[in-house]
């Protein structure tokens, strides 16, 4: 995959996260109170993931104990963390060279286990991982 590969997955991302959230905003809390809820804990959960791997990606510390965080945000807070991490990784991506995406980078998993992928596949994991868990929110909105 390249540089404009990632960058346009990375634009897809930022779409579909912004129309899963619409999609939540429009489920009657009153009614399917539980449903919203866990939609949002669910978009949130693929924040910190972002959050992490963003981190990772430039070799700093992201600061999650957990892969979620104790509080549930609005889905406009969520909207608003997510965009700007989004953009954070198209700006990042955008400035990559060919052997950037090649380069190994150590890391630690939030249980503190050790890890080493290489840019290209946290990269690629990021987005999966996202994808993976957008599929199981429409499910829940649709159901």
């Amino acid at each position: 995959m390249d540089k404009d590969t990632v960058v346009t997955l990375l634009k897809y991302k930022r779409w579909i996260d912004f129309a899963t959230l619409q999609a939540i905003r429009a489920i009657d809390g009153t009614v399917h109170g539980e449903k919203r809820h866990l939609t949002i804990r669910l978009m949130n959960h693929i924040h910190v993931v972002d959050m992490i791997f963003r981190a990772n990606l430039r070799g700093r510390p992201h600061g999650y104990t957990a892969l979620n965080t104790p509080e549930t945000p609005t889905v406009d807070e969520l909207e608003t963390a997510m965009t700007a991490c989004t953009d954070k990784y198209i700006q990042y991506v955008s400035a990559m060279t060919p052997a950037d995406f090649h380069e190994r980078i150590a890391f630690k998993f939030v249980d503190g286990g050790d890890g080493n992928m290489t840019a290209m596949e946290m990269l690629n994991h990021m987005l999966f991982h996202g994808a993976y868990h957008r599929g199981a929110v429409g499910w829940m909105i649709g159901e």
